[in-house]
């Protein structure tokens, strides 16, 4: 590897890893690459490249296996692959952090973990929590902390987001991300005293005959070089980020959103679509304000276009009811132009729709077929048919879907703060065929 001067690095495909927007590559992955490179060469006083290998979640260790990488980096948890097998070289956690309470600065300050008792703390899918979890074993049932953890896409960096934006009051995350990210959301404070030792996310993977490549890259992961890389990372992905959220539980968009309820509830059901997700996407488009039009002239809560909202037949789209009604079917239309399998689960039905509405349902599907040579499932969204769009069409739908998932969770965090949660919006478990 010295002597040919490159190190061949395989990194899942992910929003903070790896993600090419039509050649413009978003994630972590080009600064990791530029400044290991950075570090190996002031060691060995040559030049020496990292490439980088893109690699389809739960098939990295192939790359390994079929020399088309020198090493892995794990956050996909193919641990069990490779926990069995003797040839590989395995660092679990290679970076130690501790872990911090952060909130919008509106909130009180927390003082230590107690004072989170009976609070709702969200936590990335990657996020250890054991600390919380052995604090609430010594609770009592109804004081217990509530950990929301999103086991499908959220990373720490989109929940600082949303904390920034008063989209969720606390969340739990790794302290480094949280100072690195601190100047930038300026609406995020860091609770100090609640800081616990935790662990990294990923694993780091190699053969058993690297030990020299080994240890030079986990020197690099404790070395300022991977600080800068971090720094420069977040300057560039703030630029993603600023302004993408707004806020739909500030009080009048809270408002909004329950004064229409019964209206996502009743046709989300109808067509056997997530209400709450219909409302994320209601947000998404007009902050669910039934008298914007846009420049074009999309009308009302869904923008929909006047003649797109008569095709559906369901009433006059300047009017709030009909809005939402011929929205949803005009959803509901578009997964049938994308010959979507209808035994598909309730949320991939939901992200391929709101994908659909944003790019148009043939740009979809010739992201399935894309995806599909990509060796991605073309049945799932997220980590999936989504790194196709971004790639064929660029990184517009590949964010908005993610927006209205944020918005989505929003709106299921904060059911549990109000009346809500016995007046669910979970669609009818509807196994008929659509109308």
């Amino acid at each position: 590897m010295l002597a040919r001067g490159e190190i061949r690095l395989a990194i899942p495909y992910g929003r903070t890893t790896y993600v090419d927007a039509r050649k413009n590559i978003m994630g972590f992955s080009p600064e990791l690459s530029k400044y290991l490179g950075e570090f190996l060469s002031a060691k060995y006083k040559k030049r020496i490249n990292v490439k980088l290998v893109p690699t389809v979640p739960g098939q990295l260790l192939t790359t390994i296996d079929n020399n088309q990488a020198d090493v892995v980096v794990d956050y996909f948890q193919e641990r069990l692959a490779y926990s069995k097998s003797q040839k590989y070289l395995v660092f679990e956690h290679p970076r130690s952090e501790n872990y911090v309470v952060v909130s919008n600065v509106q909130s009180k300050p927390i003082n230590n973990l107690h004072d989170l008792s009976g609070q709702i703390i969200c936590a990335g899918r990657l996020t250890h929590t054991v600390a919380l979890e052995s604090l609430n074993k010594d609770l009592a049932q109804d004081k217990q902390i509530n950990i929301f953890r999103d086991r499908l896409i959220l990373s720490d960096e989109d929940l600082l987001q949303m904390t920034d934006a008063g989209l969720i009051e606390y969340v739990w995350v790794a302290r480094w991300k949280a100072e690195l990210w601190q100047p930038l959301l300026r609406n995020i404070q860091i609770h100090e005293r609640t800081t616990t030792p935790g662990g990294s996310p990923g694993d780091l993977v190699f053969y058993k005959n690297n030990h020299e490549l080994a240890k030079d890259i986990i020197d690099f992961v404790n070395s300022p070089y991977l600080d800068k890389a971090l720094i420069e990372y977040r300057k560039k992905d703030f630029a993603y980020r600023k302004n993408a959220l707004k806020n739909p539980v500030a009080k009048a968009e809270w408002q909004r959103f329950e004064s229409m309820r019964e209206y996502f509830r009743k046709y989300g059901n109808e067509q056997r679509l997530d209400p709450l997700f219909l409302a994320g996407l209601g947000f998404q488009e007009s902050m669910l304000n039934q008298d914007a039009v846009s420049p074009v002239g999309a009308i009302g809560v869904m923008q929909l276009m006047p003649q797109t909202g008569a095709s559906m037949k369901v009433g006059d789209i300047r009017e709030l009811q009909p809005n939402i009604h011929a929205g949803t079917k005009y959803i509901n239309s578009l997964l049938y132009t994308m010959s979507l399998d209808e035994s598909l689960p309730h949320s991939e039905r939901a992200f391929f729709a709101v994908a659909a509405y944003n790019a148009g349902p043939n740009n979809i599907r010739k992201a399935r077929e894309l995806a599909a040579k990509m060796g991605f499932d073309p049945n799932k969204w997220f980590y999936n048919v989504e790194m196709a769009t971004a790639k064929l069409v660029g990184p517009e739908t590949f964010l908005y879907v993610r927006n209205v998932y944020k918005y989505y969770i929003t709106y299921d965090v904060w059911q549990s703060k109000t009346t809500l949660p016995n007046e669910k919006l979970e669609p009818q478990k509807n196994t008929s065929s659509q109308k």
